[in-house]
């Protein structure tokens, strides 16, 4: 089954699990998906920008009036791909990392209908490497991400925004720990049911 799949799976269960119990606060379950630019923060990669996406779903309950909104969150990112070349493009080397996300946010709504949110949780990060002439290889560790966002509410069920997250993939390659930090900003729709 897709690792995708997988996760939206797992996440609708665990949220499912986590909404009955709460059922008597008028929160709502939520999906959303983000589409941007990401930066590999690396001085090794001669091309450090590329295309993020991130999709998630969750469950928020309302803390009452003016208190906001706290849910839990799942979902899969893809932060694009960065990549190295010398000597005149004989050698190239790139680097792809995404993988599947765990964790909680809170999100503030004004009267005007603006909010603003912050986010945090685990990533477990997959990097996937190609070297030109050696071949491709994965390797994969637990990392972690943090994000801020405003957005608007156009309708009690449907929301845009922007978001900055930045995430930190972690993995051991042959025996050393790697670390890579990649920011994504990105535009935002998000559907609540």
């Amino acid at each position: 089954m897709n690792k995708r799949i997988q996760m939206s799976v797992i996440a609708i269960a665990m949220v499912a699990a986590s909404g009955s119990a709460f059922a008597a606060d008028q929160g709502a379950f939520f999906i959303n998906g983000n589409l941007g630019q990401s930066h590999f923060h690396s001085r090794y990669y001669t091309d450090n920008t590329g295309t993020s996406s991130a999709e998630r779903v969750g469950y928020a309950w309302n803390l009452g009036s003016g208190a906001g909104g706290l849910g839990v969150e799942a979902g899969y990112v893809n932060l694009g791909r960065a990549s190295v070349s010398a000597y005149d493009g004989a050698y190239s080397a790139s680097a792809k990392l995404s993988g599947p996300v765990v964790g909680a946010n809170y999100k503030y709504t004004f009267n005007n209908k603006m909010f603003v949110s912050v986010r945090a949780g685990w990533f477990r990060s997959k990097f996937d490497t190609k070297v030109s002439g050696i071949g491709s290889q994965s390797f994969s560790g637990n990392g972690a991400y943090s994000g801020v966002g405003v957005g608007y509410d156009i309708t009690p069920h449907f929301s845009l925004g922007v978001n900055f997250d930045e995430y930190h993939g972690r993995a051991t390659v042959y025996g050393t720990k790697a670390k890579q930090a990649v920011s994504s900003l990105s535009g935002f729709a998000e559907y609540r049911f």
